[in-house]
Order: C-alpha cells, then sequence, then structure tokens
C-alpha cells in the first residue's frame, strides 16, 4: 500500500509523445517540495492540521530491459535517498510505465502497462488505468479537463490540467499540472475514507526549472548489528579453544558494533558432550544490557568445587533474545 500511496503524488513526472514536450536528456531532474497534511490527531477540533515536508527529486537515468524492452529509467528520490525507480517508455500514442523497480530492487510489472499521459494534448481527452501494480489492483479514471495558470516556486505557468479519479486501491482524486518542455510543476492528491471525507493531502511543487544533474551521493548502508565472542582463561587475555580442569574461571567476552539501544546479551554456558552429564545440558546464563551501541562486556563461569569435568563445551550468545554467536570449546585434564 506504501508504494500506491506515495505514487499517487509521484508517478506521473514526465511525459510526453515527442521530445519537443519536454527535456529527456540522462540527468534531467526535477526538484520538488511535497507537503503531506493529515487531520491532526488531537480532539480538538480547532487543532491545525498536521504537516510533513519533504524534498523530492525525479531524475531521467539510463535505461533498462524488461520482457525484451528498452525502458527509461525515471529515479525518485526521497532527498538523497533512492525511493523507487519507474520504468517509462515514449510511445507514439504518449508516456507508458510497464514496469517499476522497489527500493530493495524487486521488480514489480503495470499490467498493463500505465498511460501516464495521453497525447496529442487537448481539452476532454480521456483514458482509463484498470489493471494490476503487482499484486494490487488499482482503478483509475484521467481526463484532460482545460488549461489554467498556475503559480508555484518554480515560477508562473499556463499548464494543462489533469484530473484523475481513483477508485482502488483507495478513493482518492489526483489532479496534475503539465507544462510542455518543462513537465508536471505541481500535483495535488487528496485520499479519501470510506464516508468520503479527506484522510491525507499531498501537494507537489516545483521549485526551480528542470536542470541536468549528477546522481545524489549514495548514503553509506547502515552498519549491520554485529556481535562478536569468545572464551578465555583471563579477564583480557586472548581467545581460546582449549582448556585444563583446573581453570580457576572461564571468560566470556563479547563485543558489539551498530547495536540496537539498550540490547540485551545473553549468553548460556552448555555441557556438550561431558561424561555423567546430559547432552546439552545449560550448566548457567548470564545476561547484561549494552550501555551504548558500540560497547563490550564480560561473563564469568567460576570453577566447580572439584575442578571442570573433561569435555566438550559451547556458549551460545544472544542478542534481544535472538541468537547470535557460538563459542565451542574443550575442556581436558
Amino acid at each position: 500500500m506504501k508504494v500506491i500511496a506515495f505514487a499517487l503524488v509521484l508517478m506521473p513526472l514526465i511525459c510526453g509523445a515527442a521530445e519537443p514536450l519536454l527535456p529527456m536528456a540522462e540527468g534531467t531532474t526535477w526538484n520538488y517540495e511535497l507537503v503531506q497534511e493529515r487531520p491532526s490527531a488531537s480532539l480538538d477540533l480547532t487543532e491545525p492540521n498536521e504537516q510533513e515536508r519533504l524534498s523530492v527529486s525525479y531524475r531521467v537515468g539510463g535505461t533498462a530491459k524488461i520482457d525484451n524492452k528498452d525502458l527509461r529509467r525515471l529515479e525518485i528520490y526521497r532527498g538523497d535517498t533512492l525511493d523507487t525507480v519507474d520504468l517509462i517508455a515514449v510511445e507514439e500514442r504518449g508516456l507508458i510505465c510497464p514496469a517499476r523497480v522497489l527500493p530493495e530492487g524487486a521488480i514489480i510489472k503495470l499490467i498493463p502497462p500505465q498511460m501516464m499521459l495521453s497525447t496529442p494534448l487537448k481539452t476532454g481527452t480521456k483514458w482509463d488505468f484498470d489493471g494490476t501494480i503487482g499484486d494490487t489492483k488499482v482503478n483509475q479514471r484521467y481526463e484532460i479537463v482545460g488549461e489554467e495558470d498556475v503559480d508555484v516556486p518554480a515560477g508562473k505557468f499556463h499548464a494543462w490540467r489533469i484530473h484523475c479519479e481513483q477508485i482502488l486501491p483507495t478513493p482518492a482524486t489526483i489532479d496534475r499540472w503539465f507544462v510542455p518542455t518543462t513537465g508536471f510543476v505541481k500535483v495535488e492528491t487528496a485520499v479519501k475514507g470510506p464516508s468520503g471525507g479527506v484522510l491525507q493531502k499531498s501537494s507537489l511543487s516545483l521549485k526551480e526549472p528542470p536542470k541536468v544533474t549528477s546522481a545524489p551521493q549514495k548514503n553509506s548502508p547502515p552498519q549491520p548489528e554485529k556481535l562478536s565472542a569468545g572464551v578465555s582463561n583471563e579477564p583480557r587475555g586472548e581467545f581460546k579453544t582449549d582448556f585444563k580442569s583446573d581453570a580457576p574461571a572461564i571468560y566470556a567476552r563479547w563485543r558489539g558494533q551498530g547495536l540496537p539501544d539498550h540490547a540485551k546479551i545473553r549468553a548460556s554456558f552448555i555441557a556438550d558432550n561431558v561424561a555423567d552429564v546430559s547432552a546439552d545440558y545449560e550448566i548457567d546464563e548470564a545476561s547484561a544490557v549494552a550501555p551504548t551501541p558500540n560497547s563490550s562486556g564480560t561473563f564469568t563461569l567460576s570453577q566447580p568445587e572439584g575442578g571442570w569435568a573433561p569435555g566438550n563445551y559451547r556458549v551460545e550468545f544472544f542478542l534481544n533474545d535472538a541468537p547470535t554467536e557460538t563459542v565451542k570449546f574443550k575442556i581436558s585434564k
């Protein structure tokens, strides 16, 4: 549903059936301000609606081949983060979108390919999209209702207004203002509830004329949660895998990087294969809370009376109760 809702505002940006309609050079970028507005959660009906402002950009990228057809990449960014990529084609009847690339890299198809703009541009032109985007059923009715003057941060424009009534997956109205040789300069969306009331309004406004730019620098991906561990016969000594039965204590040490806030680290000391002890018998358990995302700690298992029984042991480490690391060691006479 997130993909569909975001597409209500952002999907049709650059359109046309002939080159003069707008620039299509690789790197051509449209920078917008997206304002999302929803009713306040407060019970006080006099409270103003809640607003969120975001920077959104569209950029013409390279090409991609889907079903043996060359398509242009229309990259959609929220800030500097790539959100989705629409794969588009310019045909004699207008601009179509046969497929979309999701953030995780999965490709979903629009069946049939969605008409993003029908040409020639003239009042009264209508078209429908009654199909699927991935597994989601979508039903939309489009009409070019006429020409209007529109004022946005990028300037004043004389634009074609295109109105859409969406029935599925969520009732909504979408109005777009398109300027030949420039592109879409404004998009307004109102998502409606079952009773017909407006649940959310969005406005996308062009901040400056389109220009050729390089792709935003990719943000470094967040480091995955990592917990490394080992055992030693000293609090700060080297890790070992073999111990003598007279070792005063066994120290299970852990180090975390990029851990969640207040992460719980738990260690379970287990006898794997020890004489006169049941297999997988838990000897002891200890836990601690990591004070920072990058921190370390030590669990200590003291020598039992009479010394350690020879055999195979292991320590299982858990991060927030999820198995993370297993350290095996052996005790001999």
